[in-house]
């Protein structure tokens, strides 16, 4: 049956009337180029729908129902939704919804089923990112809000900040979408988002925030926009037939084709390849080489004296200078040095991280303030006020430009996940030339003042100095662990065309070590981390050139890139006598890609 369309103007979007083949079953977009990677026919029991499925068990205060596991039943292969007139949880109905513990970025998506044979009821299928609504990237897509008998709503929504949607509503002639299953379907891309309709094309537009992983979602709900409200609605179903996810083989092949083992890189260690000073604590070495040849480290360092715990109060920026990656690095000067209790980075700066970018560097660090007391333990003034920044130099000689405010603050919302503090950046530079940085952050909702949990962020800007704008979820995190990871190094693989990082394992949940290690991740887009094939980097361990050393810890690594490939692993070490580090060291560890 040929297509016809005629388009007439509406309030909140366009209005289309259409006439269309009504397609029993939709195939994605093009069957050889995609892979099923999700299929639910709802054939099982209402035990295998909770293995799959979680659903709201609330009430929603802008439509006007609550919704609840007990009105999601399974039978004869349906999914049903079913609608109550009942007063439960302050509202006069109830109704369902359910969203997959499966999350997904990108792919075709689609669902065939058939709405609730009433006006007053929004038939749903959508996608909706599982983050505060004041966290940017909160993005929903609604592939269908599908209102009796015959119409098609398909929105996007920014949820962050000043909300805005777009929408558009389609009008199918002669069809009654109560009696008759049809299939809606999304592809949904890195550009684009393309909805259909039995197989057919009936909208596209450019995807601008839809970036994120999201469940799929499905749902009943009683809402005035649908059409009238009457009891008609009391024993009505929204019934499901099918879900399918696919996603494009080329893009699961990437995922797949990650060959990298790190700690087959690793060399034995020259004894010469190590910083200590016998009057500093030194910590977190970044190194990045000149074009006369020199190598520079830029690392942190506070007094012996102090003791281990002035880390978190009295650390400084130091800079050394060595004529290989390798080292011996001698001291030079400081490069960030307190400045004075006012300032947001006044009293402290630890942790850097410098990067070169067209003939500028940028050193990026933590900086805090405070009372500037030593305690026994952590002072919590100090590490609670611990943010991010960026200073600014033509040369690793210097001299550093600092700014007045972080580059990274902390969010105003006291749920977000970076509500209490961040620290700890690492940045890289991305093929289209913008900038991807990974940062830890606590949050407030577990006892302070440590806070947590203890997580990590994504941000990006188009500029070195900012403005960065935090993308939406957490990353190298795992359910029920409040502190998984810390110390995130990334980096861009250009020849494997993926990202990278290295990460401290905090209690062996992503290694399978026995307290900590290193672990390595890996990204197709900077965004989206998944631990890597090969996901032990390195047990928290030296080899010398003489003989292998366990150590206390093995943490803050940071590379040095020789033509975009590791070449040497730079971390931060110590040696313990009772509970306290009596020294601590930078060691070097040479890789695979050096030349001895």
């Amino acid at each position: 049956m040929r297509t016809t369309a005629r388009t007439l103007c509406a309030l909140g979007g366009l209005l289309l009337v259409v006439a269309m083949s009504h397609a029993a079953q939709a195939d994605p977009p093009s069957s050889d180029d995609w892979q099923l990677v999700f299929s639910e026919d709802f054939n099982g029991t209402n035990e295998d729908l909770d293995a799959a499925w979680v659903s709201q068990n609330r009430p929603a205060g802008h439509i006007l129902c609550s919704r609840w596991r007990e009105n999601v039943t399974v039978e004869n292969g349906l999914c049903r939704l079913l609608n109550k007139k009942e007063t439960r949880a302050g509202q006069d109905w109830t109704s369902g919804n359910i969203w997959s513990r499966r999350e997904f970025k990108y792919g075709y998506f689609e669902c065939r089923y058939r709405y609730g044979a009433t006006t007053g009821l929004n038939n749903s299928f959508w996608l909706m990112a599982r983050r505060n609504k004041e966290v940017p990237g909160c993005f929903e897509i609604d592939i269908n809000e599908g209102h009796y008998p015959n119409e098609i709503n398909m929105n996007i929504h920014n949820h962050h900040g000043k909300h805005w949607a777009a929408h558009k509503h389609v009008v199918v002639d002669g069809a009654d979408h109560a009696r008759e299953f049809h299939v809606y379907g999304l592809l949904w891309n890195e550009k684009e988002l393309i909805w259909y309709y039995d197989g057919k094309e009936i909208r596209r537009e450019e995807n601008t925030i839809c970036h994120g992983p999201s469940p799929l979602r499905l749902s009943s709900a009683i809402i005035k926009w649908a059409g009238e409200v009457t009891d008609a609605i009391d024993g009505t179903n929204m019934d499901i037939d099918y879900v399918r996810v696919y996603q494009r083989k080329d893009r699961l092949a990437r995922e797949a084709s990650d060959t990298l083992d790190f700690q087959a890189l690793m060399q034995p260690v020259p004894k010469t390849a190590q910083l200590i000073d016998d009057e500093y604590f030194t910590w977190g070495g970044s190194m990045v080489r000149t074009a006369d040849g020199k190598c520079h480290l830029l690392y942190s360092r506070w007094r012996h004296d102090l003791g281990f715990s002035a880390w978190v109060t009295h650390s400084e920026i130091a800079h050394a200078v060595a004529d290989t990656p390798l080292g011996p690095y001698r001291y030079v000067d400081t490069a960030l040095s307190p400045r004075g209790q006012q300032y947001w980075d006044g009293l402290c700066t630890h942790n850097p991280t410098v990067l070169e970018v067209d003939g500028k560097y940028y050193l990026y660090y933590m900086g805090n303030t405070g009372d500037g007391q030593v305690t026994k333990g952590l002072n919590w003034t100090h590490r609670n006020n611990q943010r991010i920044g960026v200073a600014v130099a033509d040369h690793p000689d210097g001299p550093w430009r600092r700014f007045d405010r972080p580059v990274i603050d902390v969010s105003p919302d006291d749920n977000a996940p970076d509500a209490l503090m961040t620290s700890n950046p690492s940045i890289t530079r991305r093929p289209d030339g913008s900038f991807l940085m990974v940062y830890k952050a606590v949050g407030k909702k577990t006892k302070m003042p440590f806070g947590g949990p203890v997580v990590h962020c994504v941000a990006t800007s188009v500029n070195p100095t900012g403005p960065f704008t935090k993308h939406e979820g957490t990353v190298f995190t795992v359910p029920g662990v409040a502190f998984p990871a810390e110390d995130p190094f990334i980096w861009y693989d250009a020849q494997r065309e993926r990202y990278y990082a290295i990460v401290k394992d905090q209690t062996g949940a992503f290694t399978g070590v026995k307290g900590r290690s290193l672990a390595l991740f890996t990204s197709l887009d900077g965004i989206d981390w998944k631990p890597a094939k090969h996901v032990l980097a390195s047990k928290t361990q030296i080899a010398w050139v003489d003989g292998i050393q366990p150590m206390s810890h093995l943490e803050r690594p940071q590379l040095w890139l020789d033509g975009g490939q590791p070449a040497v692993l730079f971390c931060a070490s110590d040696q313990i006598e009772g509970k306290q580090p009596t020294q601590s060291l930078n060691v070097h560890i040479p890789l695979k890609t050096v030349e001895e």
